[in-house]
């Protein structure tokens, strides 16, 4: 797919009707749009995803109110959006209302522009998914504010739903859900026979069991998805205070502590580990203390006795039994009193095997001797590293609990404010954390239990002819499952392996430090240092980490356009759309990543604020810029008092903001260069 325009009528910010024309030149493929905060950004990004999906993202405020306040106003009863395309060598447009009076009449149309004509196409939604599936639209547009969040510890379930989105999985997810909920149904159409009244009592446990799982899991969804909500207002609340000149010092002091804070929990749990370990590894050297010694004295007495080893050897006995000769020179026939005296040697003579076990005895004994005088101090590390990170976390959590109050007591009514909410969200974080833990508990607990059940039914329909035919009917069907799921997880370790790659990739171009990427199976992703020690992660790197897993998404969707595994759907080629995507960065990070930037995708939307579309940013992506629009506010009101905002591309001033204005809302103005 390439944009080609979006016309905006009445939509949200945007009064009347507007436009922007995208770049749509391979070489010059960037688009610009210039934004302060609260004039449009983010409206634009969600006018896209409303326009083909009829659906904006979860930051997205009051999503019903589409229409714009002064259209309604002025009596207009509907806003729309409709966006131009091409797609595989054919043009579209794409045009969905939203109609404050009439709910009966079409709200989607697709229309495939013809020589001029419009040649409206008869299923709209099937078609855009087969354009962006939906699963994988999400991920062309780079919220850069919620990056941060998104890659966070506690959001690695997203992360995981991100990369089955691009890997297609919808189709095999939905066959192995439809393969379980077969055999399901197999298992309750078992007849009832006397033999399979137990198999009936077995089943009604497990129904009920399933349904407190999935309502576990259900529960657990809504709450990981209120956690991320949740993060991100409070990473709102942050960006904001360390905004505000009256509490930039005690945000970035709080910013500080948070990481090391953070530090310091890692280390508690590793450390932790490492004595629970040290238990588990080295607990035997400590209780086998009393029977070592005893052992030891036992073969030490028998050894003096000349019991253990025996002082004759087997093969050496038979050896003269079969020369029939003593070393003695004396004759041993077969059957004589004196060959049957040595052989009745044998009885007690030791074989190699008997030497060789008491050779093992002593070096075991003797290594749980030697690692038993280790073991003390082993722990007593452990213990003393364990403290330390304690103590280093009850300090930071002071620290923060200090700075809080700070906030909370400075003489601006909206910081103390923030500060008071902020720690109301943090409240409700660690509550939700607490529900989750319970949940997760509850569902693992279930799932063994049904486990059991599942098997004990298993092995009673096996036992009667006429239950017999649906138990296999069942184990087919949980045997095309298990495939299913394995083949599922092996296209997302190989999924992993390409996104690895392509992070490290753009890392190594676009950051200043050696920074190492670690993506772990269940999708925790931390940046580590030669040691394989676990990074703290700045703002900016979580921006850029962020940045850079949406270009590895991308890239991969890519690789797959042309997949042609029937089990996973393919990928596809989309403009990438980026919101903010310098918030949290540097001057110098903004420079070297405006640079990639034109890389990232076969077109590209920039939507920035001043700060972030410096001239080291333009300068960078100047071979590549293509197009330039400006988001212009207009207010009713009068300036007063308030400064006049103004921008200025080569000597040319654009007034970003402008006041007794015929109407409340956005402008979107094309920038021309000479």
């Amino acid at each position: 797919m390439i944009l080609e325009e979006i016309r905006l009528t009445d939509f949200r910010c945007f009064f009347g009707e507007t436009y922007i024309q995208f770049s749509e030149d391979p070489e010059k493929n960037v688009t610009i749009i210039y934004a302060e905060n609260g004039v449009g950004k983010t409206t634009l990004l969600n006018a896209l995803l409303w326009c083909f999906y009829g659906e904006t993202t979860a930051r997205f405020e009051k999503k019903e109110e589409i229409l714009n306040y002064d259209a309604r106003k002025a009596g207009k009863t509907t806003a729309s959006v409709e966006v131009f395309f091409e797609h595989n060598g054919s043009r579209y447009v794409a045009k969905r209302f939203s109609s404050i009076n009439s709910k009966s009449q079409r709200d989607f149309l697709v229309a495939r522009i013809d020589e001029g004509s419009q040649i409206t196409l008869d299923s709209p939604d099937t078609f855009i998914n087969t354009v962006i599936p939906r699963d994988m639209a999400s991920h062309f547009l780079f919220d850069g504010e919620h990056a941060e969040v998104f890659l966070g510890e506690n959001n690695k379930n997203s992360i995981k739903s991100a990369v089955r989105d691009i890997l297609g999985c919808s189709l095999i997810e939905t066959a192995i859900a439809d393969l379980h909920a077969v055999s399901a149904k197999f298992r309750k159409q078992i007849p009832k026979t006397a033999a399979t009244q137990r198999i009936e009592e077995l089943n009604k446990r497990l129904d009920t069991l399933t349904t407190q799982t999935e309502t576990a899991k259900a529960s657990i969804a809504q709450l990981e998805k209120k956690r991320e909500q949740t993060d991100q207002q409070i990473n709102d609340i942050d960006t904001k205070l360390r905004n505000t000149s009256a509490a930039k010092e005690l945000q970035r002091s709080r910013d500080r502590l948070t990481s090391q804070l953070q530090r310091a929990a890692k280390r508690k749990k590793e450390f932790s580990d490492e004595v629970y370990k040290w238990l588990g590894e080295n607990g035997r050297f400590i209780v086998s203390k009393r029977i070592t010694e005893e052992t030891f004295s036992f073969l030490d007495e028998k050894q003096h006795r000349g019991r253990i080893p025996s002082p004759y050897n087997e093969e050496f006995v038979r050896d003269v039994l079969e020369a029939e000769e003593c070393i003695c020179g004396a004759k041993l026939e077969p059957g004589s009193p004196e060959s049957k005296k040595v052989a009745s040697l044998l009885q007690k003579a030791a074989n190699q095997v008997m030497r060789d076990r008491v050779s093992k005895v002593r070096a075991r004994l003797s290594s749980l001797k030697t690692e038993r005088a280790k073991s003390p101090v082993r722990l007593k590390t452990a213990k003393k590293r364990l403290a330390d990170a304690n103590d280093e976390f009850d300090t930071a959590e002071a620290q923060l609990a200090e700075i809080s109050e700070k906030l909370k007591g400075i003489n601006f009514e909206d910081i103390a404010e923030r500060e008071r909410r902020r720690e109301e969200l943090k409240e409700e974080l660690r509550e939700i954390d607490r529900k989750i833990g319970a949940f997760k508990t509850n569902v693992s607990s279930t799932e063994r239990e049904k486990e059991r059940i599942d098997k004990d039914i298993t092995e009673l329909a096996k036992q009667d002819k006429q239950t017999a035919i649906y138990a296999r009917r069942r184990n087919l069907c949980e045997s095309l499952k298990g495939k299913l799921e394995v083949q599922l997880v092996q296209e997302e370790d190989q999924a992993r392996k390409v996104l690895r790659a392509g992070i490290r990739r753009i890392l190594e171009a676009t950051t200043r430090k050696v920074l190492n990427l670690r993506m772990t199976d269940d999708y925790v992703i931390s940046l580590v240092n030669a040691d394989g020690t676990a990074l703290p992660k700045s703002s900016g790197e979580n921006q850029l980490l962020g940045l850079s897993f949406t270009a590895a998404l991308v890239e991969f969707a890519k690789i797959r356009k042309n997949a042609q595994d029937y089990r996973l759907l393919p990928g596809t080629i989309a403009p990438l759309v980026l919101d903010s995507p310098f918030g949290q960065l540097d001057e110098a990070y903004r420079a070297t990543t405006a640079e990639f930037i034109p890389k990232m995708a076969r077109q590209v939307v920039l939507l920035v604020s001043k700060s972030q579309g410096s001239e080291d940013v333009l300068n960078a992506v100047k071979e590549h810029l293509g197009a330039e629009y400006l988001l212009v506010r207009h207010n009713r009101e009068p300036r007063g008092d308030r400064k006049q905002e103004s921008r200025y591309f080569k000597g040319e001033e654009f007034k970003t903001a402008m006041f007794d204005a015929e109407f409340d809302g956005t402008e979107i103005r094309e920038i021309t260069r000479p």
